[in-house]
């Protein structure tokens, strides 16, 4: 396994490297009142079962990205940013079909950086499925990958055969197979949801195969009040040989490639924060403001809680809202400070898990 940390201040470097160090040392980063899990420190026992060794994603040859599909896999990013949902194929009785086809895909990381990862419809994150209450979804999932996979919706109230656990609740489909998952949308199901992958999950996942389902309600929108409601996925990748996670991204792109965003100043902004990340926690921060905490895994919080630091655990979603009240260029970015590096990237200091908010 080799893993080159990029060259940076000493300074810098040393905060990284106890960072990372915590990050290993301990399974479960949390902040705030959040208890730590009962599994922390759990010794192996006669009964435990090991998982096998997660597989990284291969580095993609110097010629399979071209400047036009980096342009547009960065607009798929700010797609995903914008909440710009698929379109779903109507089917007779009012069925809304959405199409998935899980592949393999030539993704544009860093500066240097390309891999062969699998995504949904070419694209990592996939697509953004947005529905409402009261809707009949069909999600057709094909699968063109060389392995077996499922579709699995952590958190939704479904059937056990609409779960998408491979080798629990069904069978994983075989490469070149397809299934479809029925549900109708219900109240319960209001918020922001993640979609993912339910078979060989220690790999595919952090190979790409991941995504955001927003449920509305009925009638209007989740967060009236907002002027701007946008979404920031967290992804993760194992580059470079590696079996634990040591690059990440935002919309699928790390930085200096993660979209921005542009807010009118004096807005009320929403972000709906997703971690996709199949091992790390994550600890996210706007600057220059407080923001409040709407809603955690899909579920509105009785009364918002003023935060600073949003710690977020693998699978978990929040929604967070401020007032865009001081004009300028913030940042948004992890403070677990070697996820604010890329491997290997000697080009730009910064990178993984930092955007920018403009507020103009």
């Amino acid at each position: 396994m080799r893993r080159t940390v990029p060259v940076l201040v000493a300074a810098l470097g040393a905060c990284a490297s106890l960072a990372l160090a915590w990050c290993h040392a301990s399974p479960i980063l949390r902040a705030g009142a959040k208890a730590a899990s009962a599994t922390m420190s759990m010794a192996p026992t006669s009964t435990m079962g090991s998982l096998p060794v997660p597989e990284g994603v291969p580095d993609a040859g110097p010629l399979s990205i071209t400047p036009a599909l980096m342009r547009e896999q960065n607009l798929d990013a700010e797609r995903v940013m914008d909440e710009q949902g698929m379109a779903p194929q109507m089917l007779p009785g009012g069925i809304k079909r959405f199409t998935l086809v899980a592949s393999e895909v030539n993704w544009y990381l860093y500066p240097g950086k390309a891999v062969v990862a699998c995504g949904y419809n070419g694209q990592v994150p996939g697509p953004v499925i947005r529905v409402r209450v009261g809707d009949r979804v069909q999600i057709l999932l094909k699968n063109e990958l060389n392995e077996p996979t499922t579709l699995n919706f952590p958190g939704l109230p479904l059937p056990a055969s609409q779960l998408g656990i491979g080798d629990v609740t069904e069978r994983p489909i075989p490469p070149g197979g397809e299934r479809l998952y029925s549900f109708t949308v219900t109240p319960d199901m209001v918020g922001t949801h993640l979609y993912e992958s339910g078979t060989d999950m220690a790999s595919e996942i952090d190979q790409g195969l991941h995504g955001v389902l927003l449920v509305d309600p009925a009638r209007g929108s989740l967060y009236p009040f907002a002027k701007v409601d946008a979404l920031y996925e967290i992804d993760a990748w194992m580059v470079d040989g590696s079996t634990t996670e040591n690059a990440f991204g935002l919309d699928g792109k790390p930085y200096p490639n993660a979209p921005e965003l542009t807010v009118p100043y004096g807005s009320r902004v929403v972000l709906r924060i997703v971690n996709a990340s199949g091992m790390c926690d994550h600890a996210m921060h706007v600057h220059e403001t407080t923001f409040w905490l709407l809603a955690e895994d899909g579920h509105p919080l009785p009364v918002p809680r003023p935060m600073n630091v949003l710690a977020i655990a693998p699978g978990e979603t929040a929604d967070i809202e401020f007032a865009a009240d001081v004009r300028g260029d913030w940042m948004f970015h992890c403070h677990i400070l070697d996820h604010m590096m890329n491997p290997d990237d000697e080009v730009d200091m910064m990178g993984g898990l930092v955007t920018f908010i403009h507020v103009k």
